[in-house]
């Protein structure tokens, strides 16, 4: 959660932080706002699941290349206008395989680990594309399931077409991706975001007290 131009941005962590803890999103709205300071803390431990993380989908993008997939690597940090318009000349040039891709409507946005071209006609031409994220948990989350829909929700807006599949690809599986049908958690997708929205426009009232944990 961040301020552009004035405008708040949002992303799938915001989502995913909502639903664990409502007081949670009222105090990252007032670091972003600059009214608060964000705790200045070191977490060896989550250090160490980020860098396995960035090196199971590093795995998995070698795995692509490796089996002969056509890779486009979105290089940029962030979501500015040039990563996002990198992104789209990939998917209208048709992809096989877009890697960090930068996607954004309204203001939502997000980065999903890879883009990956079907063979589903769409806006784009007589292609489009579906969401794989790659993730070290032996079970798929509802975290992760919400952070995939809104991607692919995000993906929709580019292409025209909402993608039926959604991927989850963990360490366990052989690099085979395992996929989560998006309409089947589309409704609660929508509903945890509108708990959002609300929240933030102060149609819920003051911040609430924080329950124990």
């Amino acid at each position: 959660m961040h301020y552009v131009d004035g405008k708040i941005q949002l992303s799938a962590s915001d989502l995913v932080n909502h639903l664990a803890c409502r007081r949670l999103t009222g105090l990252n709205l007032e670091v972003a706002s600059g009214a608060r300071t964000a705790p200045g803390y070191w977490d060896p431990g989550l250090q160490l699941l980020r860098e396995r993380g960035l090196a199971h989908e590093r795995s998995y993008v070698q795995h692509l290349r490796d089996t002969g997939s056509q890779v486009t690597v979105i290089d940029r940090a962030g979501i500015d206008n040039r990563a996002l318009d990198s992104t789209l000349e990939a998917m209208r040039g048709g992809s096989e395989v877009i890697v960090q891709g930068a996607l954004a409507e309204g203001s939502w946005s997000g980065r999903p680990d890879i883009l990956r071209r079907v063979e589903v006609p769409s806006g784009l031409g007589g292609w489009s594309y579906e969401v794989i994220d790659t993730k070290l948990a032996c079970e798929t989350r509802g975290g992760t399931v919400l952070q995939l829909s809104l991607y692919s929700d995000l993906l929709r807006s580019v292409q025209g077409v909402s993608p039926e599949l959604m991927y989850v690809v963990a360490p366990w599986t052989g690099f085979e991706a395992q996929p989560n049908r998006t309409g089947d958690y589309a409704a609660y997708y929508r509903l945890v975001r509108r708990w959002l929205e609300a929240a933030l426009s102060g149609v819920n009232g003051s911040l609430p007290y924080p329950d124990p944990s």
